[in-house]
């Protein structure tokens, strides 16, 4: 009976006091941040999104036999002959979300795996939401990048017309 109170007890304890918001693993949540072209932040009061833009590229390999002839010994035709190669670069939207109290951490990560990249350099940052204005100073200081403050119903409204048109 007491095992079945305490029990209970445990489970009011945790809807009180929810678990912080678990990452997963580093490499997975910022998977190919190397090849980002573009970002933007949303910093709300607790939780902090980041969308950014990437290309990944494919390799596809693709036979090319000749339907016509008959003769298929392996000998007569070269492997050239018969296989092309297609590498193709995809485009790919990624979206992570954090507390905004680990924002430090996060700029710092940014910093470190992007901004050091050529594509980045002497360019802006999109930010929403009221820590766009309270985190641009530090945005600024930490990754080197202007802050661009955005309405985000204007922002909203953009992105939602866009999926309808799209």
């Amino acid at each position: 009976m007491e095992e079945m109170a305490s029990s209970n007890l445990d489970r009011l304890v945790e809807k009180e006091n929810p678990n912080s918001i678990k990452l997963p693993e580093t490499i997975e949540v910022f998977r190919n941040l190397k090849n980002a072209k573009r970002f933007a932040i949303d910093i709300g009061g607790s939780l902090t999104k980041i969308a950014y833009f990437s290309t990944v590229s494919h390799r596809r390999v693709t036979y090319e036999g000749d339907s016509s002839d008959k003769d298929k010994d392996p000998s007569k035709h070269t492997p050239q002959e018969n296989f092309s190669y297609e590498s193709k670069e995809n485009a790919r939207l990624h979206f992570v979300k954090f507390e905004t109290k680990y924002i430090d951490h996060c700029l710092d990560f940014i910093a470190a795996n992007l901004i050091n990249s050529d594509g980045m350099e002497g360019k802006s940052i999109k930010a929403t939401g009221g820590g766009a204005y309270k985190y641009a100073n530090l945005i600024q200081s930490k990754l080197g990048l202007s802050v661009d403050k955005e309405d985000e119903m204007e922002c909203l409204i953009q992105g939602c017309n866009f999926l309808l048109r799209n």
